[in-house]
């Protein structure tokens, strides 16, 4: 390890003298797709994750969104399959947004997130509530917005990370970024590696056996100004990953499954603003596939497959200086097939509404309404109000109310013998009320929710009487969610001493309305808190997960709960080296410090106390 350290030191210093830094400009960099997100999101909470936050957290996007978000993240064990339960819902209700577009899976309504890779996304934000109006099937929960930044000025940067961890793991990012006047330019590269091999405290000498993973990653963005009122993006995405699928007490060595999968996204948007009036066309190319293999010295495997067209146009009119309306049009075309379901295609139109008003010195509005007609069933009309107000100095009151929907995915209407073509969307009614307090030094926002789901869609043995015993999707289930979430962030600067502190806590209700039973894998309790101190150039800090109890059965069985749990990670970091623009720091973290015994799943131990050692070079 030492050896490695060594070259990656040597390397990194010798590559300075090859950097060019011609007259750099300092430009602000403001992402559209954010200034958007923030703008359509009057009354909701938004949470956006700083590069600080992101850089203290690379091992995984599950471990970025499970120490620093509200949201309560599944994983088959450390590297593993990976979904996301917000406010209570299912993993099919978070809908992941990828430069404004949704990327949740035709076949399982649902994005991976050990499948996104932390280090080449360049912002993002976390939105609580519904969100169905912009983002279409799946928001119901809330949403989790990854943006490309594309930056116009003179300028030429490149960033390269590479560290080394516990279990043989390795993690290395390049970055490059290029801008003039009229041109904007980046290219990221990721690969990350592992065997995963992690002891299992409490047993005797058992390890978390065929879990290694590895995973290649490339992003580009390119944008071009043909003037000062209209420009082109392109951005387009690539991801290879495979992963072994651990097994689970009491035979962990009986695991052999492993899984690979392919991601594609492409992306070609023309902007032009002017006056009163913008307009945005934006096509996008979306491809996916899994390959699942039961034993991975076969070839046999099962898999999936998904291509999508989408072809989008947004109106803007500024109607005052305070106000403006806007139109969204969506033509979608998915094509999907797995080895046990033949090619079929999806298509729908969408069309939006959404009118935006500001008060001086009082609030702002939002008022949406959506309506979709899709090729399969009929999806309901839906709508949203949300509000934010400034009673006071500082102070703010936020409220939003909406409706819905998800759509049914191609595995619960086409799997042989099993599915189900009468399924129709789910929707729900939500409303939420926050109050906060906002300064440069501290925000604070204290928020209540309610959510009532009907025509949930679940897989249930008996769905179908003429087949008691066999698992089929149904519409029965009618959910009533909800809860409070509670942030607070505090800055503080005392001379050259700076101090940030972090919190997040939800408390949550979900319950199965026809049998007043709590739903599965839905925390009641869960917070996660971060505490850094910097000082010229060092920095330390701490994390905290408490991850309340949770019911695996739906009778909510006592023998059959997951108990609650504590983990904690700390590190520090130095910066070597800091001139104009270049700046070179070291950084070692400990994961699950006080070594603790946790399951996020039944019979998955997660990993003991592990080491991470990076080196982060700027120039």
């Amino acid at each position: 390890m030492m050896r490695y350290i060594l070259l990656c030191i040597i390397f990194l210093i010798s590559s300075n003298s090859f950097a060019q830094q011609d007259s750099i400009q300092h430009l602000k960099v403001v992402n559209l797709n954010t200034v958007i997100l923030q703008k359509h999101s009057k009354g909701y909470k938004v949470l956006t994750l700083s590069d600080s936050v992101i850089i203290k957290n690379t091992e995984s996007f599950s471990t970025l969104l499970r120490f620093n978000t509200p949201i309560y993240i599944k994983e088959y064990g450390a590297g593993g399959t990976s979904s996301a339960s917000f406010r209570g819902t299912s993993a099919s209700n978070t809908a992941v947004i990828w430069n404004g577009i949704n990327i949740n899976s035709i076949n399982n309504g649902q994005t991976g997130f050990n499948a996104l890779n932390v280090n080449l996304v360049d912002n993002i934000n976390v939105r609580s509530g519904g969100g169905s109006i912009e983002f279409g099937s799946g928001a119901i929960g809330g949403t989790v917005h990854l943006n490309d930044q594309l930056r116009f000025g003179k300028h030429l940067t490149n960033q390269l990370v590479s560290s080394v961890g516990s279990f043989n793991t390795y993690n290395n990012l390049y970055k490059f970024s290029y801008g003039t006047a009229k041109v904007a330019a980046k290219i990221g590269v990721s690969y990350n590696q592992s065997e995963n091999d992690y002891k299992w405290l409490e047993t005797d000498g058992l390890k978390n056996e065929n879990g290694a993973y590895n995973n290649l990653s490339f992003s580009l963005g390119i944008a071009y100004k043909f003037n000062d009122f209209s420009k082109l993006s392109v951005y387009s995405t690539k991801y290879n990953g495979n992963r072994e699928f651990s097994g689970t007490l009491p035979n962990p060595s009986a695991a052999k499954e492993k899984y690979k999968d392919y991601n594609f996204r492409n992306l070609l948007e023309y902007s032009y603003h002017k006056n009163e009036f913008t307009h945005a066309v934006k096509f996008a190319y979306l491809t996916q596939e899994y390959r699942y293999f039961a034993d991975k010295n076969y070839d046999a495997y099962n898999f999936g497959k998904s291509k999508r067209y989408l072809l989008k146009y947004n109106f803007n009119y500024k109607i005052t200086p305070n106000s403006s309306i806007e139109t969204f049009s969506e033509l979608e075309s998915v094509l999907g097939k797995t080895d046990e379901i033949e090619e079929k295609n999806r298509k729908q139109f969408s069309q939006s509404l959404i009118y935006t008003q500001h008060i001086e010195n009082i609030g702002s509005i939002n008022a949406k309404v959506r309506k979709d007609f899709n090729s399969d069933y009929n999806v309901p009309f839906i709508f949203a109000l949300g509000a934010e107000l400034k009673p006071l100095k500082n102070t703010f009151i936020r409220f939003n109310g909406s409706k819905n929907y998800r759509v049914p995915t191609y595995n619960d209407l086409y799997w042989p013998a099993l599915g189900n073509l009468d399924l129709i969307p789910e929707s729900s009614i939500q409303g939420e009320f926050g109050i906060g307090y906002k300064t440069n030094e501290i925000k604070l926002d204290l928020g209540v929710y309610y959510i009532d789901s009907k025509d949930k869609i679940v897989w249930t043995p008996g769905g179908d009487p003429e087949r008691p015993g066999i698992w089929t999707p149904i519409n029965v289930d009618e959910a009533v969610n909800k809860g409070v979430e509670f942030t607070l962030a505090l800055n503080k600067k005392v001379n050259k001493h700076l101090f940030n502190f972090n919190l997040n806590y939800s408390y949550t209700i979900a319950k199965d309305k026809s049998t007043d039973k709590y739903l599965t894998y839905v925390p009641k309790h869960l917070a996660n808190a971060s505490f850094s101190y910097t000082y010229k150039r060092i920095n330390m800090f701490y994390q905290h997960l408490f991850n309340g109890e949770v019911y695996t059965t739906t009778d909510n069985s006592d023998n059959y709960i997951l108990t609650y749990y504590n983990v904690g990670n700390i590190g520090a970091g130095y910066k070597l080296f800091q001139k104009e623009n270049k700046n070179l720091s070291f950084g070692v973290k400990v994961n699950n410090v006080f070594n603790k015994l946790y399951e996020v799943l039944p019979s998955r131990p997660m990993p003991n106390r592990n080491f991470n050692i990076n080196i982060n070079y700027k120039f």
